[in-house]
């Protein structure tokens, strides 16, 4: 009779461990589900900010820079035509990646969204980032050698090679950040989808 009130008490342990278990495994889960939530947000945030320097860039190409500097007519054009794109691809992107998705959604649909944010951030960069900058220094340079000689003209040209300098560290810096933060959310996923 004793052994099996050892038993029954036993029994019980038992359960109430596994009860603990199950409560510290669903805290653990809507920890690391927040967790993902605060990355994806910050991912957003990113993306509007993004969108709202773009924005500001569209009228000083239209009004400050022919103005101010002299560039064509088409310079600015083109400049504020990736501007828009920018912004287009910005809202497309982050239309599909929703952050509250992380806390509520499916597992599946979260990694499937965050695997095609990382991949339109990187076809962004190859596909249209780099080859409009390029494009840009140099017809940059083109249009203000038309416009200034000699000290100005060393003066701006300087001026554009360290904006291009620390604009690629920035930017560099940004994407990378940006696809070290879509793999965290990713390994979070992993995590969740073992237990």
């Amino acid at each position: 009779m004793e052994r099996y009130n050892e038993f029954e008490e036993m029994k019980a342990q038992l359960a109430l461990l596994n009860k603990k278990l199950e409560q510290e495994t669903i805290v653990n889960e809507r920890l690391i589900r927040r967790s993902m939530k605060e990355k994806a947000s910050s991912l957003r945030r990113k993306a509007i900010i993004e969108s709202v320097v773009s924005l500001i860039g569209i009228p000083y190409f239209i009004w400050v820079m022919p103005n101010l500097v002299g560039l064509s007519t088409g310079f600015c054009l083109f400049v504020c035509c990736m501007l828009a794109l920018a912004i287009g691809y910005n809202y497309y992107i982050h239309s599909h990646f929703r952050p509250d998705e992380f806390v509520y959604g499916d597992l599946i649909k979260a990694r499937k969204d965050t695997l095609m944010l990382k991949r339109f951030y990187s076809n962004w960069l190859k596909f249209i980032g780099i080859p409009f900058i390029i494009v840009f220094i140099g017809w940059f340079a083109y249009e203000v050698s038309q416009h200034f000689q000699g000290e100005e003209l060393q003066s701006i040209l300087g001026g554009m090679t360290i904006g291009l300098v620390l604009g690629v560290i920035i930017g560099s810096y940004q994407y990378l950040k940006t696809q070290r933060m879509a793999d965290d959310i990713l390994t979070q996923i992993e995590e969740l989808s073992e237990d």
